[in-house]
């Protein structure tokens, strides 16, 4: 259990003017806890990279007690408002979220986060839909949350409010992920569906209470949106669009990304249509998804899914895969001999991994410790030299 001096200790940090999430970030990496963050020297404190001379200076303020009463006060209200906090050092911080570049050492939630919650999916998209995305919208989303996923999204007005209420409607689980504080709930029209969400979901954000949501906070807020969710489902979005940030975040992060197509003729079909062009697959069925996945959900699916169908050179059956591996000792010293050749040691890491069989990337990056990032970077590689192959739904194997 986390003591009071502990979190004020965190808040101390969150609240220091310029420090923000990203040099929270590379705080926490340099010296591991806040307080020994409030403990370094002056010295040691600029050797961080990146921080600038006022934000330093900031935060030798902070050390000196300038922030001591700031930061009680704002526990004082976190408590009276039912607001939780969870740091990246506890074991309820979202898994995937954690293996994002920069996640945010601090989160605040109000609501319920549990440790069964690990497959989450974003549907995202314009505030400006219509009836055909709106109804989309809830379909997918009920029939997801069905199926065991916590769906995702912004708390924005349009396809996220359809996707918290397609969720909820099918008494699902839901995330929202707010671009301020929780004393900035936004919009404010959203402020009785926020409620309903923290009711069996949650409601999070990165930021201190009272934080604005500004401009910039909305394509931070959009990183944490993809970075916790296996994929992201983006509906209806013009040519310029945060939801188009949201799916390029994605990509970046190695998950999934769907797009539903639309009329030719509509400016917000113009973002799902580029998309599916630019490698996103088509979304025209919540099995279809479900089965690229192919996560190992707790929940029983409301919809049938069937086996993924069989493409030559793409799949193979992952029982006679691993029968084959286990029973042909000359193919198993050939991988160990791969293994040897390559140079760099997560490379060979992951080719002794898929030894046994395919393997999603989450999966991978979990089994090895290592960021998705640098296991998306590492397979990219070794899917160029010829050594692994991808499969659908974000799963390796060796070619």
């Amino acid at each position: 259990m986390r003591s009071a001096h502990d979190v004020l200790d965190w808040l101390k940090i969150a609240l220091t003017p310029g420090v923000g999430p990203a040099n929270f970030f590379q705080l926490i990496q340099a010296f591991g806890t806040p307080d020994k963050i409030l403990g370094a020297s002056e010295g040691e404190i600029q050797s961080v990279p990146r921080l600038k001379p006022d934000v330093i200076r900031d935060l030798i303020q902070t050390q000196e007690g300038g922030r001591d009463a700031e930061a009680k006060k704002e526990a004082d209200r976190i408590e009276k408002l039912g607001i939780s906090i969870l740091t990246l050092k506890d074991s309820l911080y979202p898994k995937r979220l954690a293996h994002i570049p920069t996640p945010p050492p601090l989160l605040f939630y109000r609501g319920r986060i549990e440790e069964q919650d690990n497959h989450h999916f974003a549907i995202v998209g314009t505030r400006r839909c219509d009836s055909y995305g709106l109804r989309q919208t809830r379909t997918f989303a009920a029939e997801l949350a069905s199926a065991g996923l916590i769906v995702v999204s912004g708390l924005a007005l349009g396809i996220d409010t359809a996707a918290h209420r397609g969720a909820l409607t099918a008494e699902g689980k839901t995330w929202a992920f707010l671009p301020g504080g929780f004393g900035k709930i936004y919009p404010p029209e959203n402020l009785s569906l926020a409620e309903e969400i923290a009711e069996t979901g949650a409601l999070i954000s990165e930021r201190p209470l009272d934080a604005q949501p500004l401009r910039t906070s909305f394509p931070a807020r959009n990183r944490l949106v993809s970075g916790v969710s296996a994929g992201v489902l983006v509906v209806q979005a013009p040519a310029k669009s945060g939801a188009l940030i949201t799916a390029r975040l994605a990509m970046e992060q190695g998950r999934d990304v769907f797009a539903l197509p639309g009329r030719i003729d509509e400016p917000s079909s113009r973002g799902p249509h580029r998309l599916i062009q630019d490698g996103a697959k088509l979304a025209l069925s919540s099995e279809e998804i479900l089965n690229e996945l192919n996560l190992e959900l707790d929940g029983v699916p409301a919809i049938v899914r069937r086996p993924r169908t069989q493409r030559p050179g793409l799949t193979r059956d992952s029982s006679q895969t691993k029968r084959k591996r286990e029973s042909s000792t000359p193919e198993t010293r050939g991988v160990r001999e791969l293994a040897k050749s390559l140079s760099d040691p997560i490379d060979q890491r992951i080719v002794l991994r898929l030894e046994h069989g395919p393997v999603h990337i989450d999966r991978l990056s979990g089994d090895l410790d290592v960021p998705v990032k640098t296991v998306s970077e590492r397979l990219l590689l070794l899917e160029m030299e010829g050594h692994v192959k991808r499969l659908p739904g974000m799963s390796f194997d060796l070619s």
